[in-house]
């Protein structure tokens, strides 16, 4: 990183000093697999909370979609680290982390565009990318992954066009541009829509919200020029939102107008660098897309032979939704224990055979050596009664 060019919250970038590069080879290179044992251990203890406290997120069952939730698991457990208390690899990865800490050594929780296809939350440590989150997307994959940071294709964010096409693919998100809530398109410039017609503001990011404010609305300002936003998806929001509180434009052309004037003004306000605009905004997007989210989402609920939309239903009704989903991902998690231990047995009574078998085998010979006489020499014949003999000091073996 250059010097005097700060970063954005979260913003994966590596410095160009080469000291951190330095570090990261003294004491990182040389533990990879120890760090790599030691982050697993810390997945496998806290997977069992995080999965009680989230069975699912958006329709999907724990760990899929919750790489920021174990990533800021795993931060805050590295702050109470008992050395005493871990596996001997686990310790050893743990003393590696902990000397290059202490040498000077980085670590920073990073987001960003994981190979184009995915929103990625990860740590920079030093020159490497780790991602104690690899099976968020993938549940088969493994939990850890460590790689030197330019092999893993994880870049910052660029701007909002780049935003949304991370979206569409990861998430199957259709963006627009924000022309229906004016007063938040300088910070919120983008309406999301998935596939089962549910409709967000984005981005109530921490690096979004930076991203466009350090630059003084810029990045809005360019996406909110795109042409007006669909009339069906316009008049969707508006009757949504019709008890909100909101003044909303008449028509999407009104609202690209009033989007791009807003910037201007808000922009000659010093509202990109006001803490209590940002903090006011958060909350007011964050409350509209709890509407939002109760008002459009299409996701249907099938009881019987009888569909529900899940929107529609009371908040009585969501919290029995809730409950059942819970239990359904606790039943999910006893059948995956149930399989690795399945999985363990079944490989513990391959071990057994395996040494049973050598055994036997070991028995035989020493069988062979301590009775020459019943060894067979070159055109000898050997009687039933030598045969049966024979099988019977090698442990029963067959013919």
């Amino acid at each position: 990183m250059s010097a005097g060019v700060s970063l954005l919250p979260n913003e994966p970038r590596i410095d160009l000093d080469g000291i951190q590069a330095a570090l990261t080879e003294q004491h990182l290179h040389p533990a990879i697999a120890a760090l790599e044992a030691f982050l697993l251990h810390l997945r496998a203890e806290l997977d069992p909370a995080l999965r009680e406290r989230q069975p699912f997120k958006l329709g999907k069952p724990y760990p899929l979609g919750q790489c920021l939730e174990i990533s800021k698991a795993v931060q805050e457990r590295l702050a109470a680290v008992d050395e005493a208390a871990l596996p001997p690899m686990a310790a050893a990865g743990w003393r590696a982390l902990y000397a290059f800490h202490q040498a000077g050594g980085r670590m920073r929780q990073v987001w960003g565009d994981l190979r184009g296809q995915y929103f990625q939350n990860a740590f920079q440590v030093g020159t490497l990318y780790v991602d104690v989150s690899n099976d968020t997307v993938t549940p088969t994959k493994p939990k850890v992954e460590i790689l030197p940071f330019e092999e893993a294709n994880f870049t910052a964010i660029r701007d909002y066009r780049h935003y949304g096409s991370v979206a569409e693919r990861y998430w199957g998100e259709t963006a627009y541009p924000n022309h229906v809530l004016p007063a938040l398109a300088p910070h919120c410039p983008l309406i999301h829509v998935n596939g089962n017609g549910r409709i967000q503001l984005r981005a109530v990011s921490d690096y979004m919200l930076a991203l466009t404010r350090s630059r003084a609305f810029v990045p809005s300002e360019t996406v909110l020029g795109d042409a007006p936003m669909p009339q069906a998806l316009f008049e969707r929001m508006r009757q949504a939102l019709q008890d909100s509180g909101h003044d909303m434009p008449e028509t999407p052309e009104q609202g690209r107008q009033q989007s791009l004037s807003e910037c201007h003004r808000q922009r000659a306000q010093g509202r990109h660098q006001s803490q209590d605009a940002l903090a006011r905004l958060v909350d007011d997007a964050m409350a509209l897309n709890r509407v939002l989210g109760s008002r459009t989402s299409g996701k249907v609920l099938k009881i019987g032979d009888t569909d529900y939309r899940v929107g529609e239903l009371s908040d009585e009704m969501r919290a029995r939704l809730k409950e059942i989903e819970s239990v359904d991902a606790e039943l999910a998690g006893l059948q995956a224990r149930a399989n690795a231990l399945q999985a363990t047995r079944n490989a513990s009574i391959a071990q057994l055979k395996a040494m049973l078998a050598a055994a036997e085998r070991g028995c035989a010979a020493q069988a062979a050596l301590s009775n020459p006489g019943t060894g067979q020499r070159p055109g000898a014949s050997v009687s039933p009664a030598s045969q049966a003999t024979t099988a019977s000091s090698a442990g029963g073996a067959k013919p």
